[in-house]
């Protein structure tokens, strides 16, 4: 197997990922300005309201990816989610890595109310502005 630039092998996973998730009708897009611009710092943009951190990797200090995608998350006011590519699984496999919470949220189809603290007060900002732009549908 040849050796390949871990740069240019974590690109070609944040567009396999972002094919992967257009081609199951989400929209999703991968630019050379993804985790390096100011307003989206996720490795694949998407209208889920998901931060992606995409990894293709042997092994990973997960604890720590975790930390940046948090960290991240605090500027974007998106869920962190952590799609890794092990290598050595299928070209279009990743296993997908989220909190409990947000899994709750996601079985229960986003019914859940989450506890009010310093993590989740953008989902409060985000709800809210939800809440005025249908206010905008329905006033005009």
């Amino acid at each position: 197997m040849i050796a390949i630039n871990s740069n240019k092998k974590g690109n070609h996973f944040e567009n396999v990922w972002a094919n992967w998730l257009k081609d199951n009708g989400i929209k999703a897009y991968k630019d050379s300005a993804s985790g390096a611009g100011i307003r989206e710092k996720a490795d694949v943009g998407n209208n889920l309201n998901i931060h992606f951190e995409v990894k293709a990797v042997a092994g990973i200090n997960l604890k720590k990816v975790w930390a940046k995608a948090e960290y991240e998350c605090e500027k974007t006011h998106n869920q962190p989610v952590i799609a890794i590519h092990f290598n050595g699984f299928p070209e279009d496999k990743f296993l997908m890595v989220m909190d409990n919470y947000y899994f709750l949220e996601l079985l229960s189809g986003g019914k859940i109310i989450p506890e009010m603290d310093s993590k989740n007060k953008w989902k409060v900002s985000r709800l809210v502005e939800a809440a005025k732009e249908v206010l905008k549908i329905y006033n005009a």
